[in-house]
């Protein structure tokens, strides 16, 4: 038994959704922790005015109230900007999601609308692939094609052979002087004319080196692989001659059958998932954009605290250290600070503790939140592969929530993609596929290596294969084109 695709989909579609409701409740729940927070600080406020190294512990309304108030003006500007960020940010994420809400139906609509058109599309396509191999002419020229490609890949191996051989020695000879230098001369030609000591000389050296037998060695490796050449690109033109045939064959019945303009309306739809599949993902990475800015808005010590602690330093700095020093010694020889470095030290415990739960909450939160984002991205990769297509299934041992029940970070999430990777499989169409369905070129090579005998089967879909690459529109108007001849032709005979 195995799983329809789009079961898979919808299993992590929901699993997407449950995480980032999950996600959502455990924000609700810190706003608890805030007011503890709050009250923590309320009891700490006379504390922190008098007691400089606390002068501005986090971004919040009452940790402002607290510190100096020469900068509580400027602070305060800034709490303010966070805030109204925030809730902007928080109702265009509201928008997003009722927008991605939206692209997801439409997705799976023109995914449903591309599945019937391929499977329309690779039905014609098997027709048209069986029509052909009940034709005895196209058999035959799909034998010939299958030898001539067994021919033309023993001579390209054999060129390939003597290529290397060639660059391997010729250097050799060309290095030696005395090869050269009777090379050169004509020695051993009718263009040889030395007479006299010059020619015994030239005998003596020729016996020597062996020249005769060299020179066959290197004119050999210098002139084969030229008519090497010669004779691939004669096998090519032979090849091609038998392929013409079978594409006008194979023309003929595509577009006795429509099978061109099928092929023109699956690439139409292909094009609109294509569109719709890229506005699901812009709009995915547009709510992580926002989520991650959320997070950062919600935590105290986030961007627009760093901008607070940088305006405090720079008003310090125009302050003279002994000024610094008498602010801090102001309540010295006060009778109750005791008193308030007890109560302080009892409220910064209990802070501590509750800031240390609240950065291990914000961290698990931050964890979840790089799962739910990888796991976007492995809906996207999921998409992108078309494995939301009902002609793709994945094998039953894959479960989509025992494995996000065992998704503790955003490693274990990218390795969710390698899984279903692993557990996907393509339907039962005899035919090689992709997921745009059947091309006119694939059903040639399906066709031929159908028609072929069990010796050729192989070597006929390698000729085919081995024409230059068309598109679906340039197969449509040749295939228009070469059936109106071909229809002319028959008329005549």
């Amino acid at each position: 038994m195995t799983i329809p695709g789009p079961t898979v989909h919808q299993q992590l579609m929901d699993a997407y959704k449950r995480l980032t409701e999950q996600l959502e409740q455990d924000r609700q729940g810190m706003h608890d922790v805030q007011k503890e927070y709050e009250q923590l600080d309320a009891e700490r406020d006379d504390a922190l005015r008098s007691l400089a190294e606390h002068y501005l512990p986090e971004l919040t309304a009452d940790a402002i109230a607290s510190t100096w108030r020469e900068v509580q003006s400027e602070i305060s500007t800034l709490l303010l900007q966070k805030d109204d960020e925030d809730r902007s940010l928080k109702q265009e994420l509201k928008q997003l999601q009722e927008n991605r809400t939206a692209t997801e139906k439409a997705l799976v609509e023109a995914t449903n609308v591309l599945d019937v058109a391929i499977q329309e599309q690779n039905e014609v396509s098997a027709v048209v692939e069986e029509r052909l191999q009940e034709e005895p002419q196209f058999v035959e020229l799909a034998d010939r094609a299958a030898i001539a490609e067994v021919a033309l890949e023993r001579a390209e191996s054999n060129l390939h052979e003597i290529d290397q051989d060639a660059a391997r020695k010729l250097p050799s000879y060309q290095a030696s002087t005395l090869f050269q230098y009777l090379y050169e001369r004509g020695y051993g030609e009718k263009r040889y004319r030395s007479r006299g000591l010059t020619r015994r000389v030239d005998r003596w050296l020729a016996r020597y080196i062996e020249f005769t037998k060299a020179r066959q060695g290197y004119d050999f490796l210098r002139q084969t692989p030229d008519q090497m050449r010669k004779i691939i690109a004669e096998d090519r033109r032979s090849l091609n001659i038998v392929m013409d045939e079978l594409e006008r064959k194979r023309d003929r019945v595509a577009n006795d059958l429509g099978l061109p303009e099928k092929i023109s309306l699956t690439e139409r739809f292909t094009k609109a998932r294509q569109q719709s599949l890229q506005t699901a993902n812009f709009i995915s990475e547009s709510v992580n954009e926002i989520e991650d800015r959320i997070r950062d808005l919600s935590d105290p010590r986030g961007s627009h605290y760093r901008q607070a602690i940088e305006l405090f330093r720079q008003t310090l700095a125009g302050f003279k250290s002994s000024d610094l020093k008498k602010r801090a010694e102001a309540t010295k020889n006060d009778l109750t600070d005791d008193q308030i470095v007890a109560r302080l030290s009892g409220v910064e415990s209990d802070r501590g503790d509750l800031k240390e739960a609240t950065r291990d909450r914000r961290n698990l939160q931050k964890q979840k939140q790089d799962v739910i984002e990888e796991l976007g991205r492995v809906i996207q990769r999921f998409r992108a592969a078309h494995f939301d297509s009902v002609r793709s299934h994945f094998l039953d041992k894959l479960s989509i929530d025992e494995e996000i029940s065992y998704t503790e970070d955003a490693e274990d999430a990218r390795k969710l993609w390698q899984k279903i990777r692993r557990a996907q499989r393509w339907g039962d169409h005899e035919s090689e596929e992709d997921a745009g369905g059947s091309s006119l070129k694939q059903v040639l090579v399906n066709a031929m290596g159908k028609a072929a005998g069990d010796e050729w089967r192989e070597e006929a879909r390698r000729a085919g294969s081995r024409r230059m690459e068309y598109d679906s529109a340039s197969d449509s108007h040749s295939a228009v084109r070469n059936y109106t001849e071909d229809s002319s032709g028959d008329h005549s005979r």
